[in-house]
C-alpha cells in the first residue's frame, strides 16, 4: 500500500467524517468548530462550509434533502442548508456532546449523546425537522450507532458497557448485549452475514450472531485502546480506528489483519477518531488534525 495522502487545514483534532454532497467527496468536523468539504483529488483545497463555534463531534449529510446535521461538544444540533451553507435550525436539547447520527425508517434520524439519551427527529414535518422522542438509555455516554442492513434494528453503543439493540420502528429495546465491561464505543452490522460487530474501550472487537438472539461469537483484542470506529467496505473487508493511534484493515472471514496503518506507515501520530470508505480508499481522521487517504486499502497487504 502506498503512503497516504494527507489533507490538512483544520486547527483542531478531526473527530468525524461523512460522505459529502456533490461536489465534495467527504466532509470533516473538527475541534476547531468547523465543517470542511474536500475533494479526494485536491487535498490542498478544502472548502469551509460552516463554523458553529464549538467542537464538532458528529455529521450526517442528507444530500437528497439538501441538509447537513452537525452535532457538537455542547450537545447542540445545527441544521445547515447545503445549497446556501446557512444554518436553518438549531436545537439545544442534549446536555452533553452529540456523538453520532443515523438514519431511521420513515423519514427519521436519531442522535446519540453524552447525556445518555437518544433523540429522534422527524424530517417530514411541515416546518422541517422536529423532535418526536427523547429516550434515556444510560447514565453514561452513548457513542456509536448503526442501523441493520434491512432497517429493522438499531444498535447503540453505551459507555456504561452494554450495546442496546432496539427495534428501528418502535425503538423498544429487544436485546441488551453485555460484553464490553469498560464501555462500548462503536457498532456495525456485517453487510451480508447475520453478525453484529462491536468495539469497546478495552480495545476488544466482539461478534454477535444476530439470527440466534445475538449469541456471542468470537471476541479478541484488536487494539491496545478504545475502538472509536468500525467501517465495512466490501463484505470481506472492514477497518477499525483506535485511540491507540492506529487504524487496521481486517479480513472479516478470518479476522486476520490485512494492514496496520500506524505512524511507521505514514499514519496518525495521535488518536484515530474516524474511518470512512470511498471506493477502494480508506479515509481516516485523528487528533493530529490530519485526514489521511489510503489508496487501494481494500487490497491484501502484509500486516506489520
Amino acid at each position: 500500500m502506498r503512503s497516504p495522502i494527507s489533507f490538512s487545514g483544520h486547527r483542531g483534532a478531526v473527530y468525524t467524517l461523512c460522505e459529502g454532497p456533490n461536489p465534495f467527496d467527504l466532509l470533516s468536523g473538527s475541534g476547531d468548530g468547523t465543517v470542511v468539504g474536500w475533494s479526494l483529488e485536491k487535498p490542498d483545497q478544502g472548502t469551509l462550509l460552516v463554523e458553529v463555534g464549538s467542537p464538532v463531534y458528529a455529521l450526517l449529510s442528507l444530500a437528497e434533502r439538501y441538509l447537513l446535521f452537525i452535532g457538537t461538544e455542547t450537545g447542540r444540533i445545527h441544521v445547515v442548508d447545503l445549497r446556501t451553507r446557512k444554518e436553518v435550525r438549531q436545537f439545544d436539547l442534549h446536555r452533553k456532546g452529540v456523538f453520532a447520527f443515523t438514519r431511521l425508517p420513515e423519514g427519521r434520524i436519531a442522535a446519540a449523546a453524552g447525556d445518555g439519551t437518544m433523540s429522534v427527529w422527524d424530517l417530514d414535518a411541515p416546518k422541517g425537522p422536529v423532535l418526536t422522542r427523547q429516550i434515556p438509555l444510560s447514565a453514561e455516554k452513548l457513542r456509536g450507532m448503526a442501523l441493520s442492513p434491512g432497517g429493522e434494528l438499531l444498535a447503540v453503543a453505551d459507555g456504561a458497557g452494554p450495546v442496546h439493540v432496539l427495534g428501528a420502528q418502535d425503538l423498544n429495546e429487544r436485546f441488551t448485549l453485555a460484553g464490553h465491561a469498560e464501555g462500548a464505543l462503536s457498532a456495525v452490522w456485517h453487510p451480508s452475514k447475520p453478525v453484529l460487530l462491536t468495539g469497546g474501550k478495552d480495545g476488544y472487537l466482539r461478534n454477535w450472531h444476530t439470527a440466534e438472539d445475538f449469541r456471542p461469537l468470537h471476541a479478541f483484542a484488536a487494539h491496545k485502546a478504545g475502538i472509536y470506529a468500525i467501517a465495512f467496505n466490501a463484505p470481506g473487508v472492514f477497518a477499525t480506528a483506535s485511540r491507540d493511534k492506529t487504524a487496521k484493515i481486517w479480513d472479516s472471514a478470518t479476522m486476520d489483519v490485512r494492514a496496520r496503518l500506524d505512524r511507521s506507515a505514514g499514519g496518525h501520530s495521535h488518536s484515530v477518531n474516524a474511518a470512512l470508505w470511498a471506493g477502494d480508499a480508506l479515509i481516516t481522521a485523528g487528533d493530529d488534525k490530519r485526514i489521511l487517504v489510503w489508496r487501494n486499502a481494500d487490497a491484501r497487504s502484509p500486516a506489520s
